[in-house]
């Protein structure tokens, strides 16, 4: 979920094409389990009073109903009275993102890339300063120029983050609280644009939203690692207790959890939580270093866990629920709270460049000490040296990208005796895409001799610049659970982000997934990084230039064309 939201624009759902990054339409993304179960929710329309507007809480005004009910497909549940149905259109329409204003003249293709890698770079920047503050730091960031955050740019940012997801965990959470009994109080902290009570509080929940900057309707201003305008205590006995004096059944964190102080946050969830009542938490999985400290951590804070939910390539979904704990004193908290460091800011893409002097006049790396590197940007060098130099700087990559690969201790035989060895424990596949990816598959084969090749057919149009897909060799189930994907020369991205498009409906996370390319274009990497912001990208050189035609500058030319000795003159 997103931290602000801007009048006027609200969080896309609907995957969003590129410029120059648009896979082909052979293979179609399947619906999520979390669409597949909203397509089935049919339920009948609500009744009863909230117990919450006897509260003296501040609650937003409801919007007017924008669902559709219908009455003759309606069925009763255990837990509430009957409700109306979600369907993925409702939430759809939350969640759509449509600018207010008109930004002028129609781009080109090469303008609308540069001001989405604006939107992308200004996005990362804002989350980075979120991520790696206290949440008080943040707050009072806020306060001094709340405007910072008013631009659209952060949420044009933020739905190229999640426009590559599978679906984003409001959906989830919204299909998932839709029937709960019209008396629920639900307490979304880091809200966002508030979409959560903007989809439930028309069906009768009362949803309380609380953010860093208020939208003066849904959202009241509060640092929800400090003391939140809800009642609820901690309790003063030395004996176990839950609190005293809570409204709230359910808390929410739906990627929200960024501030350096984050385990403050959930504190105050259990401070603000009846006694049993839920903590459900949705963070990135890249974050995470230690999923089971994590859980420690919560567990620490005064919550049982209940659930997690992995099957998401991109978040991963906890459930917990409150229970009596023991007051802590100052040190016992402050303890607690540095342990935060589990889990790690997000960082959108992890981009390596191999700094070895020989790739910036694109040449591999010496042998011994001869000159040996064959500088691959002339177009005088002979055929079998550019084949040289490719397989050697990609052998460079493929090791320096294994190195943070885990590893599993084996017992071998030698014809002597025994040993105790180390392999790497993933099963690694390599994804070279054709033709020029033929040129990487060697070395990496090399270092993976028993690693299956599955080549991917694609072609980038020489007009529209758009990939198209021609060959496929992905089997129906992904027998690895790693991957190298190889491509030598990225320009726009496109060609790259359809392959990576194609491995991640094939069934491997993105962060299963390591890009490999010996040259790159600046502007290209930002398309990458926008689509798959989880990504891990090893590269041996940038080249700052991508010409209208989207050709790097100044490259290397056609690598498919040099290594086949297909160039036409």
């Amino acid at each position: 979920m997103s931290m602000f939201e801007v009048p006027g624009w609200s969080v896309g759902t609907d995957p969003v094409q590129e410029n120059g990054a648009t896979p082909s339409k052979k293979r179609k993304r399947s619906a999520t389990n979390d669409h597949q179960a909203l397509e089935k929710t049919k339920e009948g329309p609500k009744s009863g009073s909230s117990d919450a507007a006897s509260l003296n809480i501040s609650r937003p005004k409801p919007l007017k109903p924008r669902i559709s009910v219908d009455e003759d497909t309606s069925r009763p549940t255990k837990k509430a009275k009957t409700r109306d149905s979600v369907s993925p259109s409702t939430i759809a329409s939350t969640l759509t993102l449509a600018p207010s204003t008109s930004y002028g003249p129609k781009l080109t293709a090469l303008q609308q890339g540069m001001k989405q890698s604006l939107d992308g770079a200004r996005f990362r920047m804002i989350n980075e300063t979120l991520y790696k503050s206290e949440s008080a730091e943040a707050h009072r960031l806020m306060q001094e120029d709340p405007k910072v955050f008013e631009e659209p740019k952060y949420h044009v940012g933020f739905r190229h983050q999640v426009q590559s997801w599978p679906t984003n965990p409001v959906e989830h959470y919204i299909m998932d609280l839709s029937s709960r009994p019209s008396k629920t109080v639900i307490a979304d902290l880091g809200c966002g644009d508030a979409a959560l009570a903007k989809a439930l509080i028309p069906r009768g929940l009362n949803v309380l939203s609380y953010d860093l900057v208020s939208d003066g309707e849904f959202v009241v201003e509060a640092d929800v690692c400090e003391q939140m305008p809800l009642p609820g205590s901690e309790g003063g006995s030395k004996e176990k207790t839950s609190g005293s004096a809570q409204v709230v059944d359910i808390v929410v964190c739906a990627l929200s959890l960024m501030g350096t102080n984050w385990p403050k946050c959930l504190r105050e969830a259990w401070r603000i939580l009846k006694p049993e009542g839920e903590l459900k938490i949705a963070e990135v999985t890249s974050r995470f270093t230690d999923v089971e400290e994590f859980q420690n951590v919560i567990g620490d804070i005064g919550f049982r866990f209940r659930s997690k939910d992995e099957r998401n390539t991109h978040f991963t979904l906890f459930e917990f629920k409150k229970v009596a704990r023991k007051p802590k004193t100052d040190s016992e908290w402050a303890k607690l709270i540095s342990r935060g460091e589990i889990l790690k800011p997000y960082s959108p893409t992890q981009l390596s460049t191999t700094n070895f002097p020989s790739f910036a006049s694109r040449q591999p790396v010496r042998r011994s000490s001869a000159r040996q590197g064959f500088q691959l940007n002339f177009g005088y060098v002979p055929l079998t040296q550019k084949k040289q130099g490719i397989e050697r700087i990609s052998f460079i990559l493929g090791y320096e990208a294994s190195k943070d690969l885990q590893t599993e201790t084996f017992q071998g035989q030698t014809p002597v005796s025994t040993f105790q060895g180390e392999r790497i424990k993933a099963k690694v596949a390599l994804t070279p895409i054709l033709r020029a990816g033929l040129g990487m598959t060697d070395a990496l084969l090399s270092l993976y001799p028993d690693a299956p090749v599955y080549h991917l057919g694609l072609f980038r149009e020489k007009v529209t610049l758009q990939p198209v897909e021609y060959y496929s060799k992905l089997p129906p189930s992904p027998p690895c659970d790693q991957v190298f994907l190889l491509d030598p020369l990225i320009a726009t991205g496109g060609t790259a982000i359809a392959a990576l498009t194609m491995i991640t409906e094939w069934g491997i996370s993105v962060n299963r997934i390591k890009l490999l390319s010996v040259l790159a274009s600046q502007e290209g990497l930002d398309h990458i990084k926008a689509q798959y912001p989880e990504l891990e990208i090893w590269v041996a050189g940038i080249d700052p230039v991508l010409t209208g035609e989207g050709i790097i500058s100044p490259g290397l030319g056609d690598t498919g064309d040099r290594l086949f000795n297909t160039i036409r003159t």
